[in-house]
């Protein structure tokens, strides 16, 4: 596990809050999958800051997009802050096996 990575979440009302911090790479990517997959199904709305991140891993975001892309219940992510544009999942992404 990325020791330079942290998650920090808050739970307002039937909202998720989840501050991205550190370095975002490979294994950062799967922390953040799991938390998505423990949480996705309890709350209304996912909200999910990058402002803090400082490196972005290309593997970490083929990693997370094709995971948001393929599970139905991650659809209404919604990627705030510095980097939200970039780590948002694309539906016209074309991947590569």
């Amino acid at each position: 596990m990325a020791t330079n990575f942290k998650i920090i979440t808050r739970l307002k009302k039937s909202n998720l809050h989840i501050d991205l911090i550190g370095e975002f790479n490979g294994f950062s990517a799967i922390q953040l999958i799991e938390v998505l997959k423990d949480n996705c199904n309890k709350v209304q709305n996912i909200f999910i800051n990058t402002s803090n991140l400082f490196l972005i891993h290309p593997l970490a975001l083929d990693v997370l997009h094709k995971e948001c892309l393929f599970t139905d219940s991650f659809q209404d992510l919604r990627f705030i802050g510095k980097y939200g544009n970039l780590m948002e999942p694309q539906e016209s992404e074309a991947f590569w096996y």
